[in-house]
């Protein structure tokens, strides 16, 4: 389970407890989505177009005892360029972060079928990035695709490679 006071799914988004005193107006587990199969048709689409980035940071709880690869828990695709920014774990490969089909591997160690807290942060100056696991950086590197900008107005989708 997600810490105490923490829900999320393979790509859901964590909820702190709010602080003491104060009303959680927060909607409970809109956030939440479980794809408990592997399939071509389980997935969430988010209908709200991005704008042009520079950097970003990508966190997410994750669970997953999958063996071989988890799959795609994140995949942003444009015009042109199905692979614009893609989170994927294949095979027995480790987790991979793709930009603009430029690949950097993740040093998560995660499909032991327990709850992890994981972020991916990147800039486009040098390609920088730097991978964190449960509150504790475990990579890091540069030039992954340096100076190139995530496109606008592409498709973002939760649990789902995009072909295009």
């Amino acid at each position: 389970e997600p810490p105490k006071g923490q829900k999320g799914g393979p790509a859901g988004a964590h909820r702190p407890r709010a602080p003491a005193g104060q009303k959680d107006n927060r909607p409970p587990d809109r956030f939440q989505l479980t794809f408990p199969l592997r399939t071509n048709y389980m997935y969430a689409k988010v209908k709200k177009s991005l704008p042009e980035m520079y950097a970003f940071s990508i966190c997410m709880w994750i669970k997953s005892s999958a063996s071989p690869g988890m799959g795609t828990p994140f995949s942003y695709a444009v015009p042109g360029q199905a692979n614009e920014l893609v989170l994927i774990e294949w095979g027995n490969n480790p987790m991979e972060i793709l930009i603009n089909d430029k690949v950097a591997k993740l040093p998560f160690a995660i499909n032991d079928g327990k709850w992890h807290h994981i972020c991916v942060t990147w800039t486009t100056r040098d390609g920088v990035w730097e991978a964190y696991q449960d509150g504790t950086q475990t990579g890091n590197g540069e030039n992954l695709a340096p100076y190139h900008p995530i496109k606008p107005q592409g498709v973002l989708v939760l649990g789902q490679e995009q072909v295009r």
